[in-house]
């Protein structure tokens, strides 16, 4: 074959390869679209302050991933963060466009396994598998169909690009290889943690396969390493390990083998896949920790003794392995094992997988009448049907992500004694209106873990809801008490003291809140609305200002701007802060009526009609809306309209007696 052709048909291959690897990835995942926010998408996406503005854009960098709800976290992810602010700058939360991101990029991530696999094995059969495998496999629904879970493959996208780009830059020693693998290499780091591990997987790859290493590339890596730990622990301050037990080395190694059996079998039979393993302490005689000994002993051996006939086999033991590292718990971390600290590791488990079955698939054809051989047949229908049987359980899982309520309590089957699972699945029940099972979860999470801040709030507000306002302060208190920095419990505080008409009380929590979160509009316009209900309008003004500087859409702000200038006969400001309600609220019913009894105060009668027709069309059995237009038709001597709608607002509970009066006549 001539060389052109040669180039054309490799570039069909390769071509191929990826519009199958992207279909596949959208087979798999395209039926999470529609699943909704929920676990820890509530502080990273749904209540991010940071995520809403781009003026926030300096803050994602240089604090870390809870400063968006004001919450400590040891996470330094703000190559995350901005990924969701991206997000809501194109579809603000509706959640089908966060879903088509995580979905995006765990394709190109499996698009990132297939070049990194081909460059190194020359085998685009190889490389497609292994890319196949891993875009359709359902362990990695932890990390692609939770939303939350997007800086797997964000940091796996990245560290894969610098090891391409690595490679090339030592073959080719182009600078824009050099410049592209520095850049990956940041952004990476920049998505997540366990980045920090690619410099060892390098190493592993020299040493499979026997490479030099060139010094000014890996030591780039190392020295970038380097910076980005000073700068995490120096100057951002933001270190250790969040929620960890106190354990020694010894008494945790146990689970790191048990992890590994757990592990292999989720790869190999992923069945019963669930989130929270919890921080378990194994003994050294659980059947788990030695089964896991055993095979990670007989498989570096088998893999050492083969590595001169294979590196590529040794390479994908070292990355299993050596990926595994960050998420071993043999340095404290917050659980034992999760499903989702496999999305990197289980690349060198794919490719030993992929390398099985292109030993079989590409058997040379029989000399007489050139047909197949039945294990070459046989191979490839294993290859198809191994890969529908991962895509049909990853479709299977994706609808468990569904709905959070059926989500947890089956979670909970599996982890029973786990705080977490228990405050989501309140969490839900408080979704649904099921206040009684929310309050026993509540009270179930906090006899597990007494000091868990969240849960104590968010107990304290389902007694708010049902008007236990002691219990709900004694609760809000103790979560302060935990944590003194959690803005929102003292928001709350103050919310409920509010009610009580503690008004000083409800000052003081508010003022705390804000002086926590400066940037917190909440506070400020319940500062506001309590300093109106103290006829104190000028504080009450300047707090909803306040608020409408950090959050300039905030409609309730406008809303109750307008109902401080209304009263006061300022209706210019009166109209102009209902209109501004509605502009960034378009079905806020309240705001049409009010707006409508401003313009009927001012004589703008068409106007007011038109409002209270506004209002009755966002809400069809809006009493004081149907009362208020009966009045107007009647002044305006319309009286089947003014009998109609008067009619109307006493069946819904507004009688207007002396309008029905007048009407009678008429009805």
């Amino acid at each position: 074959m001539k060389p052109e052709h040669q180039e054309y048909t490799k570039k069909k291959t390769i071509l191929f390869s990826v519009i199958l690897i992207m279909i596949l990835g959208f087979a798999a995942y395209g039926n999470s679209l529609n699943n909704p926010f929920f676990w820890d998408d509530d502080f990273l996406i749904t209540k991010n302050e940071y995520i809403k503005n781009w003026k926030h854009l300096p803050q994602i960098f240089s604090k870390d991933i809870g400063a968006g709800i004001n919450k400590r976290y040891s996470y330094y992810r703000p190559l995350l963060i901005t990924s969701y602010l991206i997000d809501h700058s194109l579809w603000k939360f509706d959640v089908r466009g966060y879903h088509l991101t995580n979905i995006l990029l765990h394709a190109c991530a499996a698009l990132g396994v297939y070049w990194l696999v081909n460059i190194i094995s020359k085998n685009n059969l190889l490389a497609l598998l292994t890319g196949s495998f891993f875009v359709v496999h359902p362990v990695h629904t932890e990390a692609v169909t939770y939303l939350s879970g997007r800086a797997d493959p964000l940091a796996l996208l990245f560290m894969l690009l610098c090891f391409v780009f690595y490679l090339k830059s030592v073959s080719a020693r182009q600078l824009n290889s050099y410049i592209l693998m520095i850049l990956s290499y940041a952004l990476a780091l920049l998505s997540r943690e366990n980045s920090l591990i690619l410099p060892a997987l390098i190493l592993a790859y020299h040493y499979s396969f026997k490479k030099k290493v060139r010094a000014q590339e890996f030591l780039s890596l190392l020295v970038l390493s380097g910076i980005y730990i000073f700068l995490r622990t120096s100057v951002l301050n933001i270190s250790g390990a969040p929620n960890v037990n106190a354990s020694t080395l010894g008494q945790r190694l146990p689970g790191s083998f048990a992890a590994l059996t757990t592990y292999l079998r989720l790869l190999i039979v992923p069945f019963h896949l669930h989130m929270e393993y919890g921080n378990s302490l194994f003994p050294y005689g659980n059947p788990k920790a030695i089964l896991g000994a055993i095979i990670i002993c007989a498989v570096l051996i088998y893999a050492l003794k083969r590595r001169n006939q294979s590196g590529l086999l040794f390479f994908s033991v070292s990355w299993f392995l050596i990926a595994l590292l960050p998420v071993s718990n043999l340095y404290p971390i917050n659980a034992y094992m999760a499903e989702h600290w496999l999305y990197l590791p289980s690349i060198g488990f794919f490719l030993i997988v992929a390398k099985t079955i292109n030993i079989g698939a590409t058997l040379p054809r029989r000399q007489a009448g050139g047909r197949l051989p039945l294990l070459k047949i046989l191979t490839i229908i294993f290859a198809i049907c191994l890969l529908a049987f991962y895509s049909c359980l990853t479709v299977k899982q994706n609808v468990l992500w569904r709905d959070p309520l059926s989500f947890f309590e089956r979670t909970l089957k599996y982890s029973p004694d786990n705080a977490r699972v228990h405050y989501n699945l309140s969490n839900a029940y408080k979704t649904k209106n099921r206040l009684g099972n929310a309050i026993a979860g509540y009270q179930k999470a906090v006899e597990i873990d007494p000091d868990y801040a969240e849960a104590h709030n968010n107990l304290g507000a389902v007694y708010a809801a049902i008007n236990k306002n002691e219990e709900a302060v004694a609760s809000y208190r103790r979560a302060v008490t935990i944590d003194a920095g959690f803005a929102e419990a003292h928001n709350n505080l103050g919310a409920v003291y509010a009610a009580m008409h503690k008004n000083e009380e409800a000052i003081a929590s508010y003022k705390k809140a804000i002086g926590i979160d400066g940037d917190f509009a909440g506070a400020y316009i319940n500062l506001g609305v309590i300093y109106r209900s103290m006829n104190n309008n000028d504080d009450a003004i300047a707090y909803y200002r306040k608020a409408l500087e950090i959050d300039p859409g905030h409609a309730e702000a406008y809303f109750n701007l307008g109902n401080i200038y209304a009263p006061l006969n300022r209706t210019a400001e009166a109209v102009d802060a209902y209109r501004k309600a509605i502009e960034h609220k378009a079905d806020f019913a309240k705001a049409y009526l009010n707006l409508g009894n401003v313009y009927k105060a001012s004589g703008h009668m068409d106007s007011a009609r038109s409002s209270y027709k506004r209002a009755i069309d966002i809400d069809p059995n809006y009493a004081l809306a149907h009362n208020y237009l009966a009045i107007i038709y009647f002044q305006e001597k319309d009286y089947p309209l003014a009998v109609m709608h008067c009619e109307k607002a006493k069946e819904l509970g507004s009688t207007n007696s002396a309008l029905l009066e007048a009407l009678k006549p008429y009805r």
